[in-house]
């Protein structure tokens, strides 16, 4: 078996192991539903317990004193029996409503990040031998851009789980990866193949690794902005009484803490893509001969980082914080646009990189 074919069966690999831990959080969300609703339920039969029983002991309350002033006026001596020791409560017991419920929700978490684990790992195999297979760094067109820019993204949401509670986005962040590496392997795929001599130079593995790091952690960014408009959505019509905190949204956090995440997975990354930028620069003043030529992927580049410098700036500006999620998903947009838009559609210095 050659590098390149075992590079291929890392990748399909990864994909295969991708969708079970997409499906292992989707179990994860649907059982911590369920515990919720039990939980909900349980409290509300407390509650209309807990009426029932205070006006059962008040009524058996005065007829114990009724009884005792009987038994007094007779010589007998009575007993009192003990109020609200809550013996024969259906609600009161050992378990926890919905705690074997909650056992199945972490462990099905447990699997998905174990999963998810797996599929990092594959997938890094899968672009190192993509890269000893054609001796070169591995990101010479977009399917090799993918399936690393699917590495770093794995990666960065494992590092985030650690730094920044990020366990609300297994899920769609799973999902968004196995059709990235989908799209990947049916329709970006060719074989391994050697360089043009423009992109010969080592300034491909520093702009190249820097803008797959950027746009790893933007993509990261981008799932949580989508997951903060929907959670703020959903808390508005709450508050406006037209429902609650109910489905799968009421697994989430606020949306205040999810646009938290997000702005901090945008501020990391911002900074590596202008770094990218000048390195794209640099190198193109070496390949070209000149530093800047408005080409289409260094027009959009541009236009992807003046994107981002004003979700940046609309977030520290008052009155624009609750718009910042839309700006951001608008730069990423552009950001996709860039990366694969410009090859298809556009033709260019940069065309090369297309397939």
């Amino acid at each position: 078996m050659t590098l390149a074919s075992l590079s291929d069966n890392f990748v399909h690999a990864a994909t295969s192991v991708v969708a079970l831990a997409m499906l292992a959080h989707a179990a994860e969300w649907a059982f911590t539903r369920e515990r919720r609703t039990a939980v909900q339920s349980a409290e509300r039969a407390a509650a209309k317990a807990t009426r029932t029983s205070g006006a059962a002991d008040a009524v058996g309350t005065a007829s114990a004193r009724a009884d005792v002033a009987a038994e007094s006026a007779g010589g007998g001596v009575a007993v009192l029996p003990r109020l609200g020791d809550g013996t024969g409560d259906p609600t009161t017991g050992d378990s926890t409503p919905g705690a074997s419920r909650a056992d199945r929700a972490d462990m099905f978490s447990r699997i998905g990040i174990a999963l998810t684990i797996l599929t990092a790992a594959l997938l890094g195999a899968g672009v190192v031998t993509r890269g000893l297979a054609a001796d070169r760094v591995p990101w010479g067109n977009l399917y090799e851009f993918a399936i690393t820019g699917s590495f770093v993204v794995t990666v960065a949401y494992l590092v985030s789980l650690r730094k920044l509670r990020t366990s609300f986005l297994g899920l769609p962040l799973t999902g968004f990866i196995l059709v990235l590496l989908g799209i990947a392997i049916t329709v970006l795929y060719i074989p391994v193949s050697g360089l043009i001599p423009s992109l010969q130079s080592y300034w491909l593995a520093i702009h190249v690794s820097a803008a797959v790091l950027a746009s790893g952690v933007f993509t990261l960014g981008a799932v949580a902005s989508v997951l903060q408009l929907v959670k703020a959505r959903q808390e508005r019509r709450a508050l406006a009484g037209v429902g609650g905190a109910s489905g799968n949204l009421a697994n989430l956090p606020s949306s205040e803490a999810i646009e938290r995440v997000a702005y901090r997975l945008h501020a990391f990354a911002f900074p590596v893509w202008t770094f990218a930028m000048i390195a794209g620069a640099i190198w193109a003043a070496a390949a070209w001969g000149r530093y800047w030529g408005w080409d289409p992927k260094e027009t959009w580049m541009f236009i992807t980082w003046v994107c981002y410098a004003a979700y940046l700036h609309a977030r520290s500006t008052a009155g624009w914080r609750s718009k910042v999620s839309w700006i951001s998903l608008v730069a990423y947009g552009a950001l996709l646009f860039n990366l694969i838009g410009v090859n298809f559609l556009i033709s260019g210095l940069h065309s090369y990189s297309g397939l």
